[in-house]
């Protein structure tokens, strides 16, 4: 068995999100006459687990204990999306999410892609339904690092009907981002313009200053801080979407992470109205 190991406080909370607003989405929309669709990008095993240290004083050997995934909730969500598609690239981990599927009744449409995830969206996106069918959608994205691309993020906009929940790797974005512009890796760089979509962030992330001193002037070079990414990461984000939510930080306390944000791609200003409501209740009452 394929263990998807807890990952920490915020796990728990951006489930917790999720599970609120699938909840909120297919009761809302269940009469308004639509297809529903959850595209989970990165689904793991559809469980986690949470390893429980020993307690030997008290006579606890270590244990495990089993939590639902993103794909499981999104399968016990009632009522039912109309088609679910779940994403996983490692082949041990799409046999468990066979497994999670098949303990459910069939009454659910589910498709398992065991591909890159941005191959699939973007072609999944590209495809005509999109535009000449009543079809909705929320897509989970949970990568387990740099993986989503730009392009992917656009592939979704375009469609005018996904709501999008993105955990986005802060601190891996600040990990690649070295302090050190010069010393900076070309791999590192590549990754952080496909991710972005654009060289520009070099530009913002690393600013020249010019200091003056009794031997003349030098020219310095420092790199933004995390705060600061995530501003314009924000800002990136709002050039894409209509709608981008005020971030989460996760976790709550302590270093950040990540940075929970929700998009929404439909541009009609009654959808984003019914979504950002039950979105920002969602995260104001956590």
């Amino acid at each position: 068995m394929t263990e998807h190991n807890f990952g920490g406080a915020w796990t728990e909370i951006k489930l917790t999100v999720l599970k609120k607003y699938l909840n909120f989405y297919t009761k809302a929309l269940k009469n308004m006459g639509f297809k529903l669709y959850y595209i989970d990008a990165f689904a793991g095993t559809g469980d986690r687990i949470e390893n429980i240290p020993a307690a030997p004083i008290f006579g606890k050997e270590e244990s495990k204990k089993i939590y639902s995934g993103s794909a499981q909730i999104a399968l016990s969500t009632e009522p039912l999306f109309d088609a679910y598609l779940f994403i996983e690239k490692d082949k041990e981990r799409v046999a468990e999410l066979e497994g999670l599927v098949q303990r459910f009744d069939g009454k659910r449409v589910v498709k398992i892609k065991q591909d890159d995830a941005n191959i699939v969206i973007q072609e999944m996106c590209a495809q005509p339904q999109w535009y000449n069918k009543p079809i909705r959608g929320v897509i989970f994205l949970d990568p387990y690092g740099l993986q989503v691309e730009w392009s992917t993020l656009e592939a979704i906009a375009k469609t005018k009907a996904l709501d999008v929940w993105f955990l986005f790797p802060l601190s891996g974005v600040n990990r690649q981002a070295s302090l050190d512009h010069e010393k900076m890796e070309s791999y590192k760089k590549k990754r952080l313009t496909r991710m972005f979509g654009t060289g520009d962030w070099e530009n913002y992330f690393y600013k020249t200053k010019t200091e003056n001193d009794l031997f003349g002037s030098t020219e310095k070079t420092e790199r933004i801080n995390i705060q600061e990414i995530e501003n314009w990461v924000t800002k990136r984000l709002k050039d894409c979407f209509p709608y981008v939510s005020k971030p989460l930080p996760l976790p709550s306390t302590g270093s950040q992470f990540f940075s929970l944000f929700f998009c929404v791609s439909n541009p009609d200003g009654k959808a984003i109205g019914l979504a950002t409501k039950a979105a920002n209740h969602i995260l104001k009452h956590l």
